[in-house]
């Protein structure tokens, strides 16, 4: 017979989130995900736990979600991210965000991105072993790459015009110069494409197998986009 405790240690799911950039991981524990993942439990109120775990995106395709069963929450994905855009792969809430990758170049040499064509002949500065959907096959041949380690970095090149252009989330570009913009000597001279590369919605997703899981999700995410305490940790990391 299962103890209280035992039986709430046995309720603890894992909540995955392979987005390592800010703001979605700040430090070991703060950042947008953890407090997605306090959200979800505050909401849940016992009835199931949540723990955060950050992985590589590689690591949850190859030891997580090929298992058709596997437990637990992904969080901040988009069908097409995961290849199941007619979301029948897997169980998918309600959107609980907006978000896009922002095309970023310098005040002094604005692009506006119309498609790949708009970076011809262009130095893009990138982060390291991130792939950039749609550029790869440019990469190397009609657009020069160049590649850092940190965001804030990126956006230091571009305003400095040491490299033309970036993409990067609009969620982390925002959050960056909420916190980064005036310290920095960024704020005025970084110019965002009134076209984004890409615009997308970001989602929860579990289990095909895990109906009920799935109907205490969505019913949490249906509600999230007027709830002022989700309003609330948005405006925290300078996002709507």
């Amino acid at each position: 017979m299962l103890t209280g405790a035992s039986a709430m240690a046995q309720a603890v799911l894992p909540a995955y989130n392979t987005y390592q950039a800010v703001p979605f991981v700040l430090d070991a524990k703060s950042g947008m995900a953890a407090d997605l993942v306090a959200y979800l439990n505050a909401k849940l109120k016992g009835k199931q736990v949540f723990e955060l775990q950050t992985m590589p995106r590689e690591r949850l395709n190859q030891e997580v979600i090929s298992n058709p069963d596997f437990k637990g929450v992904v969080l901040f994905l988009n069908p097409a991210f995961v290849g199941d855009a007619d979301k029948k792969k897997f169980a998918w809430t309600p959107a609980i965000m907006q978000d896009g990758n922002q095309v970023i170049s310098s005040m002094g040499k604005k692009v506006e991105y119309s498609g790949p064509d708009s970076m011809k002949g262009l130095t893009f500065q990138g982060i390291r072993g991130n792939k950039y959907a749609g550029l790869e096959e440019r990469f190397g041949k009609d657009i020069k790459r160049a590649d850092v380690n940190a965001e804030l970095q990126v956006l230091k090149i571009i305003a400095n015009d040491r490299a033309d252009v970036t993409v990067m989330a609009g969620s982390t570009y925002n959050y960056l110069m909420k916190v980064s913009g005036a310290s920095e000597g960024l704020d005025g001279k970084l110019h965002v494409s009134a076209t984004p590369h890409l615009k997308f919605d970001r989602f929860l997703f579990v289990a095909n197998s895990n109906a009920a899981l799935l109907q205490e999700l969505s019913a949490i995410a249906a509600a999230m986009p007027g709830d002022p305490a989700w309003k609330a940790v948005l405006a925290k990391y300078g996002l709507k």
